[in-house]
This record gives C-alpha cells, sequence and structure tokens, in this order.
C-alpha cells in the first residue's frame, strides 16, 4: 500500500484492511512516499498497535517507485501471493474475496473499477495506458493500471527483472508482460468509490505530460526490452 499525503483517510483504511489480514493471517507493507502531513505519523502508531502492519518511509519518488518497493519488500517475506492496493480508500476489502477466488484461475488478477468515480482526467489517462497497451503489445484489458492486484510472487518477481527502471507507471507494465506470458490474467470487477478526503493532485497540463511520458516509455519497452523479456520467457528463464 503505497501512501502519499493521506492523513485524512489513512488510519481508517488501513484499519479495515488489518482487519482483512488479521484474518487470512496476512500482513500489510505501507509505504510512506515522503507525505508532508501526518501520514507518516499516524502509520507508525498503527504499526505499534498491529502487528501486521509494517511500515517503510522512503523520501518522496513517486507513486510508481512506491509500488515497487512495496512489491520487492514483500518477495522478500516470501510470500507466495501479493495484493496491491492504494490507500485513498476508493477501494473496498470486501471485494477482496472475488480476487482471492479467481486465482486459482489465473496468476494476476486484475480488479477493473466498475463505475469508476473520479476526475474525468484521471479517466482520459487510463484511456490512454488501455490504448496504448493494445496497440503497443496487442493487449487488452479493461484496466492495467488498476491500483487493486493480486499476482503470484514468483512470476511478479520476473517480471520485476525485466521492468524498466524508472517508468511512471510500473503496474501498466506488469500488466502487459504478465498477459503476454501465458501464465493467466484474470479482470474482476471490483467497487470504486469518491476519495474520503483529499483531492488528486493531477491537472490538465500535468496529465497531458503525463500521456506523452507514458507513450514514449511503452514505445521504447515495445522496442527493446519486450522482445527481449520475450525471448527470455519462451527460453525457460520463467518461476
Amino acid at each position: 500500500m503505497p501512501a502519499y499525503n493521506e492523513a485524512g483517510a489513512i488510519e481508517s483504511v488501513c484499519r479495515e484492511w488489518l482487519a482483512l489480514a488479521a484474518a487470512r493471517d496476512f500482513i500489510l507493507i505501507a509505504i510512506d512516499d515522503g507525505s508532508r502531513d501526518a501520514t507518516g505519523t499516524l502509520l507508525d502508531e498503527l504499526a505499534r498497535e498491529h502487528g501486521a502492519l509494517r511500515v517503510t518511509h522512503q523520501p518522496n519518488q513517486g507513486h510508481g517507485a512506491a509500488v515497487l518497493r512495496g512489491y520487492r519488500q514483500a518477495i522478500e517475506t516470501g510470500a507466495t501471493w501479493i495484493f496491491q492496493v492504494d490507500s485513498d480508500g476508493q477501494f473496498t476489502p470486501t471485494d477482496f474475496d472475488a480476487l482471492w477466488a479467481e486465482r486459482l484461475r489465473g496468476a494476476c488478477v486484475l480488479g477493473y473499477r466498475r463505475d469508476r468515480d473520479d476526475p474525468w482526467l484521471r479517466k482520459a489517462l487510463s484511456g490512454v495506458n488501455r490504448a496504448l497497451m493494445g496497440l503497443l503489445f496487442g493487449v487488452r484489458l479493461r484496466d492495467p493500471n488498476v491500483p487493486y492486484r493480486l499476482i503470484r510472487a514468483s512470476l511478479l518477481a520476473t517480471l520485476l527483472a525485466h521492468l524498466p527502471p524508472g517508468v511512471f507507471a510500473p503496474n501498466v507494465f506488469l500488466a502487459a508482460m504478465a498477459a503476454s506470458t501465458g501464465a493467466g490474467i484474470r479482470d474482476v470487477p471490483v467497487t470504486h468509490m469518491a476519495r474520503p478526503a483529499g483531492g488528486g493532485s493531477i491537472g490538465a497540463r500535468r496529465a497531458l505530460a503525463l500521456s506523452f511520458r507514458c507513450f514514449a516509455e511503452m514505445l521504447g519497452f515495445r522496442l527493446r526490452g519486450y522482445p527481449r523479456f520475450l525471448r527470455a520467457w519462451r527460453g525457460g528463464k520463467r518461476p
């Protein structure tokens, strides 16, 4: 769970997911991405109360970098399955069981946002990502960048080894690679709600710049890194 300036929601959100963690004997790893509000302090207080919560603080590096750090720490724990969700309170733990059941059919399960409650700019950026995946990789997924996903740890470790460094939206690349492996990728509808506190930080100009950045990163990967990944996968370097 990456977190940045979510002091208004982080405690209630974490308590919801910690209840699930206790029932399932899971752990929750929260990555505080250099928050400037009380997010980090609240996470530390919760960690003293709940042994299942592990908190990592890092200088602000962006959502993608925080997600990747969480993935790698989860792999280091020896987990078999890794689930990622955002900390903004727009998702509910009640949908987790649907993804958990679907893991029997695929090594990567994405919870696509049904009736997405987000500003049009965020929806537009997701639409760009979706279109680029189809154009560049021949992969069609309803919500390739959704921050509500379950993936087998061994597959994730393999994909991370081929992920270009510093990409803005690593989950898009991971979804494209997972869909290309034949390991099985599934879509499950999940509830999406308005943010309970705070607001998005992407304006129109930044959204346009991010769209161009995503295109450039995905095109570069399609021309260079993606063919190498496919050759390695087909050559047997897989979990």
